[in-house]
């Protein structure tokens, strides 16, 4: 259902990931620009927010210290919180900016979810609650990657999944375009913190896109890809800050395919018996909502799934975990996949030299593209649970 808000005029949806919020000022800048573009177009906003860079897997760290397979509603309960802090402090500096943000929960979001609590999937999406907010205060502040049930409990849409909540709430409102801004410079051909020579797209398919995610690249959330789509929403995929115009960045939606290359850093390899045992699982575990990438090494049928994801230990006890290895994927543009296993420290090398072929870089040719610095984590990000001990090392967002 699409309705808009009572002024009849299309909202402007801007999304924030967590690295917008490395320090307290990135709220300061978040909120002073997102008030410069409500004011430019004279459009309400709906910013939806992540948690500051590095919150989610300290709670997940700490989860863990407690139970190796904690209940899922718990664990949803724990790991939005994040993205609820995040919430209150861009309203309170949006207040400090002299701009009424109206801070709003999971449940007046409008999305509904079904499925494991901490990794639900999103079925449906009503506009009415945020219309009324919009009718109230220019800037609705929502959170990312949270939903509700079917009883009113609040669910998580996994990890990542800000980009998901965003482009739901635009095709609801009637939004023709989603802004999506993160750490990187758009969708790029690998992800640029391994491969400094990777190029930035400025457009790319829907599908283009979407088989870079499946396949498990960082780049736009699948589930985000399917909802813009079918709503006709245009992504632009874009650094913050943010300085330019209208353009750039990289626009998904009609636009070609993309060869790219992706490490899956984040995986574990795992082999199984035979291909029949190793797509039965596969199936099992993408319908528990995590993405896992099928491959063969010639002799064995592999397959790679997020470490230490809730849940996957049980479908995993007949198979043999490939420790030190990692898996990195050469997606090209004609649709093939080229699957590769190396040493894990050997992947950037690898990964590096896989762009290499991809994109040959002329005699004296400059990057295309700035590659960032090294990922940040809050300094804030353990304000819900203290310090990780010196000896633990916290995941990755």
């Amino acid at each position: 259902m699409t309705v808009r808000p009572a002024s009849g005029v299309r909202p402007l949806v801007l999304k924030f990931g967590g690295s917008a919020f490395a320090d307290l000022d990135g709220y300061r800048r978040v909120a002073r620009y997102a008030v410069r573009r409500g004011a430019e177009a004279k459009r309400p906003l709906v910013v939806v927010v992540s948690a500051m860079s590095g919150t989610t897997g300290r709670l997940q760290q700490t989860l863990d210290a407690l139970s190796a397979d904690p209940p899922a509603r718990a664990a949803a309960m724990l790991l939005t919180a994040g993205e609820t802090v995040s919430v209150a402090l861009l309203a309170a500096a949006l207040d400090a900016e002299g701009v009424h943000g109206c801070p709003l929960p999971a449940a007046a979001t409008g999305l509904l979810a079904e499925g494991p609590g901490d990794r639900a999937e999103l079925v449906s999406a009503s506009a009415e609650t945020l219309s009324r907010a919009l009718a109230d205060c220019p800037v609705a502040v929502v959170p990312g990657g949270q939903a509700v049930d079917a009883a009113g409990r609040i669910v998580m849409l996994g990890r990542n999944s800000s980009d998901l909540s965003a482009v739901a709430t635009a095709a609801t409102l009637g939004a023709d375009t989603c802004e999506l801004f993160s750490d990187v410079p758009g969708v790029c051909t690998a992800d640029p913190y391994l491969v400094p020579e990777a190029r930035t797209l400025s457009r790319i398919s829907y599908e283009g896109v979407r088989r870079m995610s499946r396949h498990g690249a960082k780049v736009v959330h699948e589930g985000a890809v399917d909802w813009a789509e079918r709503a006709g929403v245009r992504l632009l995929c874009r650094p913050f800050p943010w300085s330019g115009g209208p353009e750039g960045g990289t626009a998904v939606g009609t636009g070609p395919a993309a060869a790219a290359v992706v490490v899956h850093k984040d995986s574990d390899v795992w082999c199984f018996r035979s291909g029949r045992e190793r797509r039965s699982v596969g199936g099992r575990l993408r319908s528990e909502g995590l993405t896992v990438t099928e491959f063969d090494t010639g002799t064995e049928a592999c397959l790679a799934v997020p470490a230490g994801a809730r849940g996957a230990a049980p479908h995993l006890r007949t198979a043999r975990r490939l420790g030190g290895l990692c898996l990195v994927t050469t997606l090209r543009a004609d649709g093939r996949a080229e699957h590769t296993l190396v040493p894990r420290a050997e992947a950037a090398a690898e990964a590096r030299r896989r762009h290499a072929l991809l994109y040959p870089r002329a005699a004296g040719a400059r990057a295309q593209s700035v590659p960032p610095t090294a990922k940040a984590r809050s300094a804030h990000s353990d304000v819900l649970v203290g310090p990780a001990p010196a000896a633990e090392t916290p995941r990755p967002d």
